[in-house]
């Protein structure tokens, strides 16, 4: 009798869920999700809940991102292909969760398996980070008297990314009954409470069961599963509206078992493997054999070696973090598809539907670097995602009457503004200016030149058309940006944000060096024609950047985050913030909010961590102690920000607070905070603050040579970082005493 050769629990390496509750249940379905890049599924039970109806349908509507609480349930089903769309009423364009796969349920006469009502005891269920598996095990005491020990395992292939495998093994305790079980594909399912699914079709044949759909986007999606079964068991193929399943029975007597293995392919039209989907759906089903399954494991986590390999970060001495880290590692590797640059990374990592599968800025600012470092290719495939979604830039510039392209706040597959709130979408335009900072990034820390001549330099004109467009006159003949929402939005119409304008000037700063660089080596000619360049574009593009308003330099203590922010309103946050466990926004109207001195998250001091070189130690502290106390950090971004200034001033206790925020807005069970989806921008953050805060890596936007200026937390003996650079693979450690390449 086949089973998986699973690796031995190792508790550094596995997430746990402690037992099922109906308060908690959700959050380690986000908690545990699985993914392999291309589908991702959360970690809910194959059973479902049975209090629970996944496709219940209800209205979402627009609402403050920050403050919006979501539908309360103890379970919600989620499966994802990213690049599969629908069309939401109200929230635009969104990811569209798809028919649950791994749905498989189990019944003893008429007691139907079920957490919330069964009796379950030696409970154990955990995520395997090293090779993305999920293990359920317990003991179901039956009301028939029949004691039955659940194994399950699963996982999505990391090697054959449309292929999903999972293993029940069943086994009688005591006693002696029939097991009925029942396993299939359910679409039973919607999507922020919406029906996306359009000619859904039930098939079977031989081999096979399937159920192929069209979303109201325009995606077509083809699933299909079949069973390898240790006995000889009689199977029948029942369908109803909803789902298609393989059901059958089996008389299990004491010290018996069965044992279930599913293998599922997934396929949609929109892949970039192209041809004919129900071919490479076919193809790939039928190659798995029950004698070759193993094989597929194995292939499976030799994937997932390398890519820990490349990523794996070891801190001696501090299992905690060390293992946090591992955790944001994980997510973020099987989060990517480096195979894809048609999509990025959304803001729930696949996990959830919280942001609609929609990618923002937290993509360039907060996880490039990881992947930077660790899968260059990766990094390139989501700023190609920009470089293909430029036409959707260039159609959100002209709605807005602008020229060049303005990428949009909340972007997906089209690259055009899906952002349902006015005061974000009209507003917060400094994403545009961001992704010009990520190509930089990327090519110095890469040395892959060639994307600025054969991708980058599109993306850098045609953003700079729009900064030209975009800005005003002042009375002095300064350019100014009037109206703009920084990264904090709890101030969301400013003048002159500090990081929005320091950020433009750096991107139209680089989009002329880059084409003077061209033009030393003989390749801008077929640019020029191609993007159709003037002499009054180049000429504008230095005007601005020379004359863009900056109201600091190297001897101004407090950088004011917008013009006449000292005239925003003083507040008292022990008397309004009654609860810090909570959003300071729920204790407080947004209306006055918006005029008050209260951040969402400190612009100043993340411009200041992307431009270390400009400003000197004293303005990092100053900045640090007049913005932080009125930082409410009920953004995820803002905490890691905090902690990588706060290693790097010295402030030790402070940096150790931060990591432990850091850390606690995913893995907290009591937070809760993976319930809707992983915080993967977050995940960037843990990287960031461990190798460029604790490490003190300077920045490859910022240095030709991998360099460290450590300052570790007490306990941490060392920490081993792996870094690719130019190309090459590194590993560094570093302690106390400082660093060196091994």
């Amino acid at each position: 009798m086949f089973t998986f050769d699973i690796n031995e629990k190792d508790d550094l390496w596995c997430i746990e869920d402690p037992g099922f509750n109906e308060d908690s249940s959700k959050y380690y379905e986000g908690l545990l999700t699985q993914g392999n890049g291309y589908m991702h599924v959360r970690g809910s039970f194959e059973e479902g809940v049975r209090s629970v109806k996944q496709d219940e349908e209800y209205d979402r509507k627009p609402a403050n991102v920050t403050l919006e609480k979501h539908k309360k349930q103890s379970s919600k089903w989620g499966t994802y292909i990213p690049g599969v769309v629908g069309k939401h009423p109200y929230l635009f364009t969104e990811i569209v969760n798809l028919p649950f796969f791994m749905a498989a349920s189990f019944a003893v006469k008429d007691e139907d398996l079920d957490m919330e009502e069964s009796d379950i005891s030696e409970y154990e269920r955990y995520l395997d980070m090293r090779d993305g598996t999920l293990v359920r095990r317990f003991v179901w005491n039956t009301k028939e008297g029949l004691k039955l020990k659940m194994e399950y395992f699963r996982f999505l292939s990391f090697a054959d990314k449309h292929l999903a495998f999972s293993e029940i093994k069943i086994t009688a305790l005591s006693g002696e009954g029939d097991l009925s079980f029942r396993s299939g594909i359910d679409a039973g399912v919607r999507t922020n409470g919406f029906n996306h699914f359009e000619n859904v079709l039930f098939t079977e044949d031989s081999d096979s069961i399937s159920v192929s759909l069209k979303t109201n986007g325009g995606n077509s999606v083809l699933m299909s599963t079949k069973l390898f079964l240790s006995d000889a068991v009689e199977t029948a193929v029942m369908q109803d509206l909803s789902r298609i399943n393989y059901i059958g029975r089996k008389h299990l007597k004491t010290g018996e078992c069965f044992v279930i293995h599913k293998v599922v392919a997934a396929n949609a039209d929109c892949d970039v493997e192209g041809g004919n989907m129900e071919a490479r759906n076919v193809s790939g089903l039928y190659a798995v054999k029950k004698e070759n399954l193993a094989d597929y494991y194995e292939a499976h986590k030799k994937v997932w070696k390398n890519k820990w390999d490349d990523a794996e970060i070891k801190i001696v001495g501090d299992e905690k973090t060390e293992k946090a880290l591992k955790f944001s590692t994980y997510h973020l590797l099987r989060a990517d598809n480096d195979e894809n640059p048609n999509v990025a990374i959304c803001a729930k990592g696949y996990a959830g539907e919280a942001y609609c599968g929609r990618y923002f800025w937290d993509t360039e600012i907060n996880m490039l670097p990881f992947f930077i470092h660790t899968n260059p290719q990766g990094a390139k495939n989501l700023l190609m995602f920009r470089y293909n979604t430029l036409a959707g830039a260039k159609r959100n510039a002209r709605a807005y009457g602008y020229k060049g392209a303005r990428f949009p706040w909340e972007s997906s597959v089209s690259g055009e503004e899906e952002c349902a709130c006015w005061q974000y979408a009209d507003h917060e335009i400094h994403v545009t200016a961001d992704i010009v900072y990520a190509i930089m990034h990327y090519v110095k820390a890469t040395g892959d030149r060639d994307f600025i001549k054969n991708y980058g330099i599109d993306i850098m004109v045609e953003t700079a058309r729009y900064w030209v467009d975009r800005v005003d006159k002042d009375m002095k003949g300064r350019y100014v940006l009037l109206s703009v929402m920084g990264p904090d939005e709890y101030l969301p119409m400013t003048n002159n944000n500090a990081y929005t304008n320091h950020m433009v000037k750096f991107a139209l700063d680089t989009t002329v060096s880059c084409i003077e660089e061209l033009k030393e080596k003989g390749e801008f000619d077929e640019i020029k024609s191609r993007l159709n360049i003037t002499d009054e574009d180049m000429e504008a593009f230095k005007d601005v950047a020379a004359n863009i308003k900056i109201s600091f330099n190297k001897d101004t203590e407090i950088i004011l985050q917008c013009d006449g922010f000292y005239d925003f309103a003083d507040l008292d946050f022990s008397r309004i913030w009654k609860d810090r466990s909570r959003c300071f926004g729920e204790f407080i109207s947004q209306e006055k909010n918006y005029r008050s001195k209260a951040l969402k998250q400190a612009d100043v001091l993340e411009m200041m961590m992307l431009f270390p070189d400009e400003f000197t130690r004293q303005q990092f502290i100053s900045n640090y102690d007049y913005y932080e106390p009125i930082t409410t950090h009920d953004s995820s971004l803002s905490a890691a920000v905090h902690g990588i200034i706060a290693a790097r001033i010295g402030r030790d206790d402070v940096a150790m607070d931060f990591l432990k925020r850091v850390i606690d807005i995913d893995l907290s069970a009591d937070k809760k905070g993976a319930e809707e989806g992983i915080h993967i921008a977050n995940c960037g953050g843990l990287w960031q603050m461990v190798v460029y805060g604790f490490a003190g890596m300077k920045s490859g936007m910022w240095s030709d040579e991998v360099t460290f200026a450590p300052n570790l937390p007490e306990k941490w003996q060392q920490v081993i970082i792996p870094i690719n650079w130019h190309g090459e693979k590194k590993r560094y450690v570093i302690d106390k005493n400082g660093f060196e390449l091994r």
